[in-house]
């Protein structure tokens, strides 16, 4: 979740049909039936594709100016559903805590870093 891009981990149900994801098992997210369509055509289709680069494309401005975006970017893109402090969509409602998190736990885990060098 914490990837640039999704995609890599597509959903398939009981009776073959085949997500974007397993956080999208939606009609509009299906992308196929396994039973009609190699898996791999539809792992690596444009459609697919897309879906895996959207995550990272549909940042507000205010993710893609965080310090830690790298850390971050933006997490699910189902979870993006708060406005942003200049009023953009598509902020994730888990971001304040992200946030704090890596503010607090950042300088700890560098500081573990340089010590096992």
């Amino acid at each position: 979740m914490t990837a640039e891009f999704c995609g890599k981990a597509l959903a398939i149900e009981h009776d073959g049909e085949v997500y974007s994801c397993d956080h999208y098992v939606y009609p509009d997210y299906a992308l196929g039936n396994i039973r009609a369509t190699h898996l791999g055509e539809m792992a690596f289709s444009a459609r697919q594709q897309t879906f895996g680069y959207a995550k990272r494309n549909s940042l507000p401005a205010f993710c893609r100016q965080c310090k830690h975006l790298k850390l971050c970017w933006g997490e699910c893109p189902k979870n993006r559903f708060v406005r942003s402090p200049d009023g953009e969509p598509g902020l994730n409602y888990l971001c304040w805590g992200i946030r704090r998190f890596h503010d607090y736990a950042g300088p700890a885990l560098r500081q573990l870093a340089r010590q096992s060098e």
